[in-house]
């Protein structure tokens, strides 16, 4: 049998947590602890879900064998919610907020340089560090030929997945 997650918080559902719906059945998609008579227990958007959930990461490890800290923890719930189906359906950040926190996770940038013939030329590079998705700091050599671009035309694009 497939194991099944709580579209809410992540937690595996089993046989002694799984919540109902407003009939009484049983629900398919969310645990006792999210979802009872189908009403979500918690008034919580995704990010203070993950805030509430991150407290339990001592419990997470105890079940799982895992040994996450509360920061590695948070950070593997902020990439697997948004894949739930209660927050796929209902993701109310930012678009700003989407793009920052895409950044965080990326180690690579593609960096987009104007040639000397005109023409775009992305290059690839690491990401050392952004803040918020508007600054992202990348090391090029100052003889390179990205520099050499920037220095004949300052315009640039950034991309990033």
């Amino acid at each position: 049998m497939e194991q099944r997650f709580c579209q809410s918080c992540g937690m595996p559902l089993v046989e002694g947590n799984i919540g109902t719906n407003s009939d009484g059945s049983k629900s398919k998609d969310y645990c006792g602890y999210c979802y009872k008579e189908g009403v979500f227990l918690q008034d919580f958007n995704m990010s203070q879900m993950i805030e509430f959930c991150t407290q339990f990461t001592d419990q997470i490890n105890k079940e799982t064998g895992w040994n996450l800290t509360p920061q590695q923890a948070k950070a593997q719930m902020q990439q697997i919610f948004p894949t739930l189906k209660r927050w796929k359906e209902k993701d109310e950040r930012s678009l700003t907020e989407k793009a920052t926190h895409l950044l965080s996770q990326c180690k690579e940038v593609t960096l987009a340089s104007v040639n000397a013939d005109g023409f775009p030329r992305p290059v690839p590079l690491d990401k050392i560090h952004s803040l918020g998705c508007n600054e992202v700091w990348i090391v090029t050599a100052a003889d390179s030929e990205k520099v050499a671009d920037f220095r004949l035309n300052p315009k640039a694009g950034l991309s990033y997945s």
